[in-house]
């Protein structure tokens, strides 16, 4: 009896010394170096009140000029296991120059996904670039932050009957909801923000998989595909393999139909490739994010059974943040043209960060008078 109770007594000590290193790494965010630009930073709860404190205050980073411009909105992180959103935005942060208008950039839109990997896929924790570390998050808000899931997710305001797990999606919780669940309000809160702050233009960066549909695809709603159409045309002649979509009707709750529904203001969503999402590679390693390197994915590739080209060399993670950010360029660029707001604003070119590499623009916290967290 007594051996029995020594070993229970012990494995309750090795659960305990597990479970501060997972609360640890919950409370553990990425530190960015931002660009002289930088000017502030405010977080989700000064949108909605409800959020103060708690695990969808998300920070959200202001980039201004002083001087006359369009705003533009760059948020990563609606589903944080898509690491070249958040990743984008971080090297957005780190580099931009805004000589008029400005710049918000929101890392981070699920906090509450974020501080946990997907649970039952093998996930590491994090990956590495030189001497940076970044975070692998979830798809959704944790359940121990929002419970109980609903037997059936019906998505407010259109009805629409979705999966149950689909009610902790901020991507399914557009508009929002006033009194709603937790992702419902933090949905509401960047609604708010892009009303409020009179937002121009506004990039909703995603991951998908190398067997999903939508890939290496700049969606958004009606009004705005002739600018997504002519940008995926000069990203093709760019060497991105970029395609326009509209988002089909019935697809309610995403932010690119929902923030299209703000006057004044034009959205798009952008999907690029990512092995890492998919469910048929093998070892989940912190490579595999980097490298996008997958020999059971490219074996599928070669027998015409994904939606993209897809390499035996893979899709590396630099290759993937430069199509976001030559995407977004792009975007600015075609709008403008057509007669949109205009702001002064430059980042890395696709083309520098694939030839110079990831490193060359993640600048070391050491020595920097400014650090931030995407945990602020």
């Amino acid at each position: 009896m007594r051996r029995k109770a020594i070993i229970l007594i012990l494995a309750l000590l090795a659960a305990f010394v597990a479970s501060l290193s997972f609360i640890s790494s919950a409370r553990e965010g990425d530190l960015i170096v931002p660009s002289a630009a930088f000017s502030h930073v405010g977080h989700l709860s000064d949108y909605e009140p409800s959020l103060a404190g708690g695990p969808m205050d998300a920070p959200v980073f202001f980039f201004d000029s002083g001087k006359e411009g369009a705003t533009v909105f760059i948020a990563g992180g609606a589903h944080p296991n898509e690491s070249a959103g958040i990743l984008s935005a971080i090297l957005v942060m780190e580099n931009i120059e805004v000589s008029s208008g400005r710049v918000i950039v929101m890392p981070v839109m699920n906090l509450s996904a974020y501080s946990e990997t997907l649970a039952g896929f093998g996930y590491p924790e994090r990956y590495q670039i030189g001497g940076r570390s970044f975070k692998i998050g979830s798809r959704n808000t944790r359940q121990v932050d929002q419970w109980p899931d609903p037997f059936i997710f019906f998505q407010y305001p259109s009805g629409q009957g979705l999966s149950y797990e689909e009610s902790r999606n901020i991507n399914r919780a557009f508009p929002g909801k006033e009194g709603g669940s937790l992702t419902q309000r933090a949905a509401l809160a960047i609604m708010k923000l892009l009303e409020d702050e009179g937002v121009d233009y506004a990039f909703d960066l995603h991951e998908a998989s190398v067997t999903y549909p939508v890939n290496q695809t700049i969606v958004t709603s009606d009004g705005h595909y002739d600018v997504a159409y002519l940008a995926s045309l000069l990203l093709q002649e760019a060497g991105h393999d970029m395609r326009a979509e509209v988002s089909a009707a019935g697809n309610e709750g995403y932010t690119h139909r929902a923030w299209n529904g703000i006057e004044g203001l034009s959205a798009f969503l952008i999907e690029v490739p990512t092995p890492f999402i998919d469910r048929i590679p093998g070892a989940m390693t912190a490579s595999l994010v980097t490298s996008g390197q997958d020999d059971f994915l490219h074996r599928l590739a070669e027998r015409g059974l994904t939606t993209i080209d897809y390499p035996q060399e893979g899709i590396a993670l630099s290759r993937r943040v430069a199509m976001h950010l030559d995407t977004m360029a792009t975007i600015l660029s075609v709008a403008q043209a057509f007669g949109g707001p205009s702001a002064e604003l430059s980042w890395p070119s696709g083309e520098d960060i694939e030839a110079n590499g990831l490193e060359a623009y993640l600048h070391s916290p050491e020595g920097s008078r400014t650090v931030l967290s995407t945990l602020m």
